[in-house]
């Protein structure tokens, strides 16, 4: 899933690290806990459960779940976002373990079994065939009676929804933005966003202006987002990967500035 593009996002990302690094936790998930105090309180006694945090790229979140009392171990299937990963952990002086997956393969990637998998990039997805693969490697990772935690069309959407969704998503954000700029030594590199619009998806064009030593270089990434997964589709592909259930869960006031929020929540 967008391998090579997410290398190349998490390389700049982590270059401009000191734009972030003291401030992440409150630009990320506000001062009401967002995604990981939804976490915690859809585990309940978290006493001896351990937590995947699935899609967990630089680790960002994976610390701040560890920092609100959960086990968690972080995975990704970049080798570059696991490496700093750790690196992270290690200058939050945060023993997290980290490890390099692909979904579809994680029950032979850990020998771990985990109370709940959270991912917050399962449906940006693209192909029906590659969801349900990915489907079958959690409920390998899982625990029975486990939870698998993700983002997504809510419970009863259509697919009318979708495009209704699709398009509050293109009119929410200007078509081109310039990110950031960061220097550091003799590079500096500055990130642009283009996005192009499609009839059930959008492509996020990454774009990074490098100018090193008196020359300047472009690199790339492109990311599609789509806006197609409805509860129907969501819900025959659950029951097909063995899921006893799945369900939309509300977490009011909970999101960044008191926002509310909804995650599904899929039960092995």
């Amino acid at each position: 899933m967008h391998k090579k593009e997410w290398e190349t996002i998490h390389r700049w990302e982590w270059f401009r690290r000191e734009q972030w690094l003291h401030t992440f936790r409150q630009e990320k998930f506000g001062s009401y806990g967002g995604s990981p105090a939804a976490v915690k309180r859809i585990l309940g006694d978290a006493g001896g459960k351990v937590v995947l945090d699935a899609s967990c790229g630089l680790g960002l979140k994976t610390v701040v779940m560890h920092e609100i009392a959960l086990d968690v171990v972080g995975c990704d299937q970049s080798e570059f976002a696991i490496e700093k990963a750790r690196e992270l952990s290690r200058l939050e002086q945060h023993p997290l373990e980290f490890f390099t997956a692909r979904w579809r393969e994680l029950p032979s990637r850990t020998k771990m079994q985990f109370d709940l998998i959270f991912n917050d990039a399962l449906s940006s997805i693209v192909t029906r065939e590659d969801f349900e693969l990915a489907l079958n490697g959690f409920r390998g990772a899982l625990k029975s009676g486990g939870y698998l935690v993700f983002m997504g069309a809510p419970e009863g959407s259509t697919p009318h929804d979708a495009l209704a969704v699709l398009e509050a998503t293109w009119e929410a954000r200007p078509k081109f933005s310039i990110q950031w700029t960061h220097t550091e030594g003799d590079m500096r590199c500055t990130a642009l966003l283009a996005r192009d619009r499609r009839e059930d998806y959008i492509d996020e064009h990454h774009l990074f202006i490098v100018e090193e030593g008196g020359e300047q270089r472009l690199e790339t990434a492109t990311i599609r987002q789509p806006i197609y997964w409805h509860w129907a589709l969501l819900k025959d592909m659950f029951h097909r990967a063995g899921f006893s259930h799945l369900e939309t869960r509300e977490f009011c006031g909970m999101g960044k500035g008191g926002t509310d929020f909804t995650l599904n929540v899929a039960t092995k």
